[in-house]
């Protein structure tokens, strides 16, 4: 079975685009959200007493430079997708 597909008109790849941010963004929001998550959780072992205030400042590092990474990895596949799209 073959189904005709017309190709994309400049609007709806622009449309795509902007679906394509749009999903980036709420990606990077997620990301942001474990961060909260992951500091919250070593801000509580750190008040309990499991970890010394240097190992919870190290780790926030760690936290703070994975999310760093997520967030370019995340901005690197949507220039990717915006470029792949918009190619005619």
């Amino acid at each position: 079975v073959r189904i005709p597909i017309p190709a994309l008109t400049e609007d709806r790849r622009k449309e795509m685009v902007k679906l394509t941010k749009k999903y980036g963004e709420e990606s990077k929001v997620a990301v942001r959200k474990h961060r909260r998550d992951a500091n919250e959780m070593l801000d509580g072992l750190e008040k309990d007493g499991d970890v010394s205030g240097d190992e919870a400042d190290r780790a926030k590092k760690k936290v703070e430079e994975m999310v760093a990474e997520g967030t370019k990895q995340v901005d690197t596949v949507i220039a990717h997708k915006e470029k792949d799209i918009l190619e005619v």
